[in-house]
């Protein structure tokens, strides 16, 4: 699923987050940690969401895709690196304030020796992608664009773990121009579109594109599958929407 906004003509915000590590959940893992490789489009709106202080559940329609557009290039090489950990349970009544110690939270010994477990993360090493965004929210817009250019957040910016610390840099505020090279595509591709080139790297996900609110919190609306290539890479899809922010080909979706 894609965006169904005309990104010709319109306004971009453009930024590259980065961090050391990168964790981005994939709801098909169960037991083992796995991550997608490039953030989702509905991590990218998380997390501008929290750098606006934005509530929990409430900004999902500012980033529907009828009302946004979004195109994601990876900056980095996308190597992984599995890291064993230990986990314990965060479930509500797990976590309980220590009696008399002001500020202090414990979990009960019991639950520790029931419930602790050795997991394996997978993560995303030296992370980087490179964000075009457009919003049909003129307001947000602005607002995203000043907190941005002065590296000013609400919440600290992460990249999909709490613990995943990422910075923002190289925002710039440009206008996209219609069509490009198809031969060279910097950025994710819908599947269906691209072209596999001897000697290139390529590989396929499908992850959340899309939530909306509902009674229990949120639910995903729509996913994209779409393929793509480490940093220095490009890719051919002769067929597919593209579109030129700076020097760079596009697909927004």
């Amino acid at each position: 699923m894609s965006t169904s906004l005309d990104v010709t003509g319109r306004e971009c915000l453009s930024f590259t987050v980065s961090g050391p590590f990168a964790h981005f959940r994939r709801i098909d893992a169960t037991t083992e940690k796995l991550t997608y490789r490039v953030i989702p489009r509905t991590t990218v709106a998380g997390l501008l969401a929290a750098i606006l202080g934005e509530p929990r559940d409430s900004y999902y329609d500012t980033f529907s895709r009828e009302a946004s557009a979004m195109a994601i290039s990876p900056a980095c090489s996308l190597t992984t690196q599995a890291i064993p950990m230990l986990t314990l349970p965060t479930t509500s009544g797990d976590i309980k304030s220590a009696e008399g110690i002001s500020g202090k939270t414990v979990i009960d010994p019991k639950t520790i020796a029931a419930e602790r477990k050795r997991r394996t993360f997978e993560y995303v090493v030296d992370a980087s992608y490179r964000i075009d965004l457009i919003l049909d929210d003129t307001e947000t817009f602005d607002r995203l664009t000043d907190y941005l250019e002065s590296g000013r957040a609400v919440y600290t910016p992460s990249l999909g773990k709490t613990e995943c610390l990422a910075s923002i840099e190289d925002v710039e505020r440009t206008t996209v121009s219609e069509g490009g090279d198809t031969e060279a595509i910097s950025s994710t591709v819908p599947e269906a579109h691209v072209v596999p080139t001897p000697g290139t790297p390529l590989q396929m996900e499908r992850s959340p594109a899309f939530m909306e609110a509902d009674d229990h919190g949120r639910k995903t609306t729509g996913f994209a599958s779409y393929a793509y290539a480490p940093a220095g890479e490009t890719l051919s899809a002769p067929d597919a929407a593209v579109a030129t922010v700076g020097d760079r080909t596009v697909c927004f979706r």
